[in-house]
């Protein structure tokens, strides 16, 4: 993969949503569909200040203090879904660009984003709330399917963000580990062992992912220990 240290690319963002909505037909509330920031914001390491998050299990917080989401995916979703309405932000996304996308971000990838520092940790892994919140059946099913999944950040160094500021690779320490090929291996039962070994050890990935790396990896390995007895 080329080496785009010092690169610019124009940013639509930040996004946030200052208040939580209800999902239609549920109780449940949600911060998707977010909306451009009047002004510049505040990013610590939980996420941006005053953007609310509805469910912190499985959003916000260290490993996923921001979301990102190529823009140029959005013509492939108006097509299979052609009553949406849908801009940057629409899928909860912090921030959004054209001419990125997960073949060509690394896990480990460092930005330099207004004042802050930034560090890809992971694929976005899709949620069933889009579905909900779209009104588009199985929306979430094809992200996931397709690879279009976007991808999350940690902030390693707090700062404001002002309107629309450009994002700069800073660095790229794994320049082989795409996030579409560790999406692929995560999805794909055939993975090798060497490649789960590698993903399981890899430090800027998020915990949770290192870890179901390494549970396949140890599963794998028992089944192979017990045939190799009988």
């Amino acid at each position: 993969m080329p080496d785009h240290t010092n690169r610019q690319w124009p940013v639509e963002g930040p996004f946030l949503r200052e208040r939580l909505s209800r999902l239609p037909g549920v109780e449940k509330l949600t911060g998707i569909d977010k909306q451009l920031a009047p002004m510049p914001v505040w990013l610590d390491r939980e996420g941006l200040r005053g953007d609310q998050v509805g469910d912190r299990r499985f959003h916000g917080g260290p490993d996923r203090s921001l979301c990102h989401y190529p823009a140029g995916h959005y013509a492939h979703w108006r097509r299979l879904y052609p009553h949406l309405r849908i801009s940057p932000g629409a899928f909860g996304e912090n921030l959004s660009t054209q001419g990125l996308d997960e073949r060509q971000i690394c896990i480990g990838d460092r930005f330099r984003w207004g004042e802050a520092l930034i560090e890809v940790s992971q694929p976005r892994s899709p949620c069933i709330n889009l579905d909900r919140r779209h009104d588009a059946r199985g929306l979430a099913r094809q992200l996931a399917n397709s690879g279009r999944t976007g991808w999350l950040y940690r902030t390693l160094e707090p700062g404001e963000i002002a309107l629309n500021a450009p994002l700069c690779l800073v660095d790229r320490p794994h320049p082989g580990i795409s996030v579409a090929r560790l999406w692929h291996s995560f999805l794909d039962d055939t993975t090798s062992d060497d490649e789960l070994a590698q993903f399981a050890e890899l430090e800027p990935l998020a915990l949770e992912y290192r870890k179901r790396f390494r549970q396949r990896l140890d599963s794998r390995r028992r089944q192979q220990d017990q045939q190799s007895l009988f």
